[in-house]
């Protein structure tokens, strides 16, 4: 039997994954390299997820901020994944990929620890 925290990453990760291998089958379905196979936008996605699935979570006021940090940050990259759609010269997207890929590591990161810090207390 899956213990409650395991279900909870599994469904955090599953939930946050969808945005990624749903584009990941658009780009396996189009030709001619319609559609780029990653985006920030869906990491961006992957992280917000984790980070409201563990505000609901955390007990402590400082793991709150700290999600609350994380969550504000997603925002602000998926402010600059929109405008980089609209404007290609006025965001560098290689940039805002690499940040959204390194704050979802550290998100996944951050869900583990309050994982296991729950798992420890029960």
């Amino acid at each position: 039997m899956i213990a409650p925290n395991n279900k909870w990453l599994i469904n955090a990760l599953l939930v946050g994954l969808i945005p990624v291998l749903d584009r990941l089958l658009m780009w396996a379905a189009t030709t001619a390299d319609q559609v780029h196979p990653f985006a920030a936008s869906d990491l961006v996605t992957l992280g917000l997820v984790f980070h409201l699935l563990t505000l609901e979570q955390a007990a402590r006021m400082l793991l709150n901020t700290l999600s609350t940090l994380f969550i504000t940050c997603y925002g602000v990259l998926y402010t600059l994944v929109i405008l980089s759609e609209r404007n290609t010269e006025l965001i560098d997207v290689p940039f805002v990929l690499t940040i959204s890929a390194t704050l979802c590591v550290g998100s996944t990161a951050f869900g583990l620890i309050i994982s296991q810090i729950t798992k420890q207390r029960q």
